[in-house]
């Protein structure tokens, strides 16, 4: 009988047996959620993230000293559509035109005082407009790949029902922008523009103009040089994504992006794809506007675009 009674004292109670399980819970529940919070912080600094950020690139920004001129170049004499026309506002002077599929926009920011008049004109790749997936998954998706941007700046207008509303929102990306190249997000309201199909629109009438004398069809890439390549392209990489080939990102139907190594930070060149090189060729050559010719390639003189690198190939 005393040996029942020691055995009965020494097995676990069903109250005993709930206790036990609920602490095995709680401790693989613990667990869990230990490595629920690993996984997002390993996420945050390696890149890993549920969606892309950017779809494509939606404005080439070029600064000029005489934004007029190199306006009447690409509008006059090269044909391309206007996205909106030349105009100042408040010192600014800005305007843009479709090159297929991205826009080119020509500014200058207000003078101060008068510079010698002798002084030729100059410009040069001053930035990216990259419009975003939807901004608000952008900005999460940059928390996740470590990409501190600056805060969102909205720009208040009249939309075209007549009402006031954010016509855009500019996001600042600090880390990719240098003292003469501003990298940044942009995207239009919906309710001020529907920027595909205004992208679209712009498109048509390049094609409907058979491309302008040199035959433009689109910008095919936008070369930019980095002095600290591998760096560079680590954190390229965490903005846009998978590369196509080594330092080259196909970001949706614009421009791809090109990375090669460079002694300073900045937007070398654009190339821009024609219907025929023999056809813009003859038209640079006569003009004498035709820098050099190079295997599928050929380039327009800097010289008579204000010392841009602009290079055209089929």
């Amino acid at each position: 009988m005393s040996r029942a009674r020691r055995s009965d004292r020494s097995a676990p109670s069903s109250a005993d047996r709930l206790n036990n399980l609920h602490s095995a819970l709680e401790k693989r529940l613990i667990i869990t959620l230990l490595l629920l919070v690993a996984v997002r912080i390993v996420t945050a600094h390696t890149g890993v993230r549920k969606g892309p950020i950017v779809r494509q690139v939606d404005r080439i920004l070029i600064e000029s000293s005489d934004p007029k001129a190199l306006f009447a170049f690409f509008s006059t004499y090269l044909q391309l559509p206007e996205a909106w026309p030349l105009a100042e506002n408040q010192g600014y002077v800005s305007g843009a035109l479709g090159a297929g599929n991205v826009n080119i926009e020509v500014y200058r920011y207000a003078q101060r005082g008068n510079g010698p008049a002798h002084k030729p004109a100059a410009a040069h790749f001053a930035g990216l407009a990259l419009e975003p997936y939807p901004l608000a998954e952008a900005l999460r998706e940059l928390k996740m790949s470590g990409i501190f941007p600056g805060p969102p700046q909205p720009t208040l207008s009249t939309l075209p029902d007549g009402t006031k509303g954010v016509a855009w929102t500019i996001v600042p990306l600090p880390s990719f922008s240098k003292s003469d190249m501003s990298i940044f997000l942009y995207e239009y309201s919906q309710a001020f523009l529907k920027v595909d199909v205004r992208r679209k629109q712009l498109g048509n009438r390049l094609t409907l103009n058979n491309g302008g004398p040199l035959g433009i069809q689109s910008v095919r890439e936008i070369v930019m040089f980095a002095a600290n390549f591998e760096q560079a392209r680590g954190a390229w990489r965490r903005l846009l994504g998978s590369q196509t080939q080594p330092g080259i990102w196909d970001l949706g139907d614009g421009p791809a992006i090109r990375l090669v190594p460079g002694t300073k930070d900045h937007i070398q060149k654009i190339v821009i794809r024609v219907r025929s090189l023999a056809q813009a060729r003859r038209f640079l050559k006569n003009r004498l506007q035709l820098d050099s010719v190079s295997g599928k390639e050929i380039s327009i003189n800097p010289s008579t675009i204000q010392d841009l690198s602009i290079t055209l190939v089929e």
